[in-house]
């Protein structure tokens, strides 16, 4: 367990995890205002934020840079990397097949579903809690799936499929999540940005030139090379300095803002339905990470007298 720094606030975590949380917001909007389709928003993507990842790592890998390489073909590893490029490639194509509300809310339900993971993988206990959690979250993004057909100037694709890419978009992380837990050894850095790297190397081969171009550039940099790499560089931080239950209920307001950025940049808006199924979901993850968060120092407390 890393303790947080005597020299800092306990309100520094929260403020980093806060920043990140914010900044990442507006990133469905300016996939939107990008104009690209799948394969040319993942070639850009995939190669922009692949790359400034795997900078990142080679940055702070120092003398660990050998030791990180030679388990790329370890089967933790690989697991990752496939995990986070099916990641990757579900959510560029989701957001660009459906509404954004179907898609993040579809994607809010990781920390159950990584619950769920670590039961099956893991074989740790599941509660009650955490299945009345999936059953409600499950069924929420069911509502909105059903209901999508009312939003308001959204893309024309299925909406069935863009859920069902949301839904697999979150499974990814999950397994991302549950297998570094089970392996902390494994250099994720280095596994995510390979990882990343790789969809934009395949989006690339899908696409033109002239396809990548034709879309909004100014859109594209600062999606890939201001937004994403600081948000993910805050969110990584601030679980040193605060609870990890902090930086996931903060995670939240993407699911809030995200599509209320869309609707101002694009007039994109869900219909009543999707807001209430979106709202269900939303309700009952940020109960169940409290309520988890509460049953695990419960738990500490027990076992301090022992210690």
């Amino acid at each position: 367990m890393i303790r947080q720094p005597v020299t800092k606030s306990p309100m520094f975590g929260i403020g980093l995890a806060l920043l990140g949380a914010l900044i990442i917001t507006p990133d469905t909007l300016l996939i939107r205002l990008s104009g690209l389709e799948g394969w040319p928003l993942t070639a850009w993507r995939g190669l922009l934020i692949g790359g400034g990842m795997l900078l990142g790592w080679m940055i702070l890998s120092g003398r660990q840079m050998g030791a990180d390489l030679r388990q790329i073909p370890t089967m933790p590893f690989l697991v990752i990397m496939l995990a986070n490029g099916g990641n990757t490639m579900c959510f560029n194509f989701a957001v660009v097949e459906t509404s954004i509300i179907v898609v993040l809310t579809a994607l809010a339900t990781v920390p159950v579903l990584a619950a769920l993971l670590s039961f099956v993988i893991l074989g740790e206990a599941t509660t009650r809690r955490t299945w009345q959690a999936i059953g409600m979250t499950m069924a929420g993004v069911l509502i909105v799936i059903f209901n999508g057909e009312g939003a308001v100037a959204a893309p024309d694709g299925s909406v069935f499929l863009g859920g069902f890419l949301g839904v697999m978009t979150a499974f990814c992380i999950a397994v991302v999540f549950v297998v570094t837990r089970r392996y902390p050894q494994t250099p994720v850095l280095l596994a995510v940005s390979l990882g990343t790297l790789g969809t934009g190397f395949i989006g690339f081969g899908g696409t033109t030139l002239d396809e990548m171009m034709a879309g909004t550039l100014w859109a594209v940099l600062v999606m890939c090379l201001l937004v994403m790499p600081l948000a993910w560089c805050l969110l990584s931080l601030a679980p040193r300095y605060t609870a990890p239950t902090n930086v996931s209920l903060l995670m939240l307001l993407e699911m809030v803002l995200g599509p209320f950025w869309v609707w101002l940049g694009t007039g994109e808006r869900p219909s009543p339905m999707m807001l209430v199924g979106a709202a269900i979901v939303l309700l009952t993850l940020a109960s169940y990470i409290i309520a988890t968060a509460r049953a695990e120092a419960r738990l500490r407390a027990e076992d301090e007298p022992e210690t």
